[in-house]
């Protein structure tokens, strides 16, 4: 290799030329060897590890995508389950009053009945004539 005189305050980089050796035949150029073709192998190995990493993570995007929407519809029929619930607690509550109310008053009902027929058991009827007697207007 020659070199040609540093280049002068321009700036510019200095420029190599390069000339053949005049010792020994060309280089010739063989193939990879063994060092280089487990380089290459490793290479291609971590490529498709690195695609197949790549898919896997969109795969893991699309599961946890999907996934939220249908953890997001879970809770929209929970909260709605829980209404329904409410609402049915509501109308029982509803319920239980009206049933404690018909409770009570069935048993102010049973309390004038029985005050009236102790009333009327207590009232001294005359003894009632019989149908002959009514007939003949005997007493």
């Amino acid at each position: 290799m020659e070199r040609l005189p540093p280049p002068s305050e321009s700036g510019t980089e200095p420029v190599v030329v390069l000339v053949p050796s005049p010792r020994g035949p060309p280089p010739r150029i063989v193939g990879p060897g063994r060092r280089e073709r487990e380089y290459l192998a490793k290479v291609a190995g971590l490529a498709a590890t690195v695609a197949e990493r790549e898919r896997a993570l969109e795969a893991a995007a699309l599961v946890e995508r999907g996934s939220a929407r249908r953890l997001d519809r879970m809770e929209k029929k929970l909260e709605a389950v829980r209404e329904v619930v409410a609402l049915q607690e509501q109308k029982e509550h509803r319920l239980i009053l009206a049933l404690g109310a018909l409770q009570r008053e069935n048993e102010m009902l049973r309390e004038k009945i029985a005050l009236g027929s102790a009333e009327r058991r207590n009232r001294a009827l005359p003894p009632r004539r019989s149908f002959l007697a009514r007939l003949f207007h005997r007493a």
